[in-house]
């Protein structure tokens, strides 16, 4: 019954577009796939998806394990308290545990919320690379609805450090603009819609439409979809295997800021090419330059960088900005001071310690009272 209810209160809200009888047909599916919210792990209701192609990749060498039993143990305790598929440590040039939970193997796929953000970062590293984006480019060159508009004096900058000033609708606000984000078919006119709070610049505001509007920018000024733009500068040379991602519609736009589906095998192979600074295998694939602006702390929060999470410097809470979003605590400092995380609610995680050539990969159901510092933790002080 809260399903139907939110999603009747999502169309009253959507922009006054007609909608294709294809389109309610998708509107309706992802209604029932909205009444039981375990995404990370159900992905059968993301339709339609596009292909991100993958190259052949090496398989990630294997090593005996370096990490004490006990410390395993207690690490499979905490993420298990939710239906977890997988745990994975990389450390010191190989795979020292690699866990899935009843059901899953290496070839499982999985959504897991916001983790797929940064590699939105990664790819406008490479159009950045190659001259098609400048950091302090006005986001109104590519956007003509905005080109004589305050809202189109938001840089790339400004997108990838979430500090465009625009509002911000709670993703679990009832009928609001966060739900249709995550249900609707016309997420082009949702975002051109959208209105500043404050200008530019000004506050750190974890927002799901600067990283939707960094997409959008990102293909008009390739001029190939996103898909296909991060393939081939990012994924393929990565070594990944074959991914999807999730489209309001057919041909429309990627849901870049949730819905990257992949196995935890590719994510162990993200988060390398960034605790590498851009080299994956056997090619610098990205600028060790690029990783280092993307890695560096914002002027207005220097816990985020470019859409990914710093662990330094300590922070007791991890919060999200205005929403109602709940912070994430952190009873205590992680034992890596330059600690990266790509964070998805709640509980699905990518830790990075470039200095001990580590990447745990943890996917799975939410866990509401995840602490930041507990599963890192464990691991490292547990390495042998």
């Amino acid at each position: 019954m809260r399903g139907k209810i939110l999603f009747a209160l999502l169309l009253i809200a959507a922009p006054a577009l007609a909608q294709s009888t294809d389109e309610q047909a998708l509107l309706a599916s992802r209604r029932v796939w909205w009444k039981d919210p375990s995404h990370a792990l159900d992905v059968m209701g993301m339709t339609p998806l596009e292909r991100v192609a993958g190259g052949h990749a090496k398989p990630l060498p294997t090593g005996p394990s370096d990490i004490d039993p006990k410390a395993v143990s207690d690490a499979l305790a905490y993420v298990n308290r939710g239906r977890t598929q997988s745990l994975l440590v990389w450390h010191r040039g190989a795979l020292r545990l690699e866990w899935y939970g009843p059901g899953f193997g290496p070839s499982a796929i999985s959504a897991p919320a916001s983790m797929p953000k940064p590699v939105l970062a990664l790819a406008v590293g490479a159009a950045v690379a190659r001259g098609k984006l400048h950091l302090d480019d006005p986001i109104g060159r590519w956007l003509p609805a905005w080109r004589d508009d305050p809202r189109g004096t938001i840089t790339i900058r400004d997108l990838l450090q979430m500090r465009s000033g625009l509002a911000k609708d709670g993703f679990a606000s009832h009928g609001g603009r966060g739900e249709e984000l995550m249900l609707g078919t016309r997420l082009e006119d949702l975002l051109l819609h959208t209105q500043a709070a404050v200008p530019p610049g000004t506050r750190f505001d974890y927002n799901n439409v600067d990283n939707l509007l960094l997409a959008l920018v990102l293909q008009r000024a390739t001029g190939k979809r996103y898909a296909r733009w991060l393939s081939t500068t990012v994924w393929k040379p990565m070594g990944g295997s074959d991914a999807s991602i999730w489209l309001d519609r057919p041909g429309g736009l990627a849901r870049t800021f949730c819905c990257l589906l992949t196995t935890a095998r590719d994510w162990v192979r993200v988060g390398l090419l960034i605790g590498n600074r851009g080299y994956a295998n056997g090619r610098q694939v990205l600028p060790a330059s690029w990783i280092d602006q993307m890695t560096a702390p914002s002027p207005t929060n220097p816990n985020y960088g470019f859409q990914i999470w710093r662990a330094s410097p300590y922070a007791p809470q991890r919060g999200y900005g205005t929403g109602g979003a709940t912070p994430v605590p952190s009873r205590a400092p992680i034992l890596a001071d330059d600690m990266l995380i790509f964070d998805g609610a709640i509980g699905q995680r990518i830790y990075i310690s470039p200095s001990r050539d580590l990447v745990i990969v943890r996917i799975g159901n939410s866990i509401p009272d995840w602490d930041d510092s507990i599963l890192p933790n464990l691991i490292i002080a547990g390495l042998r």
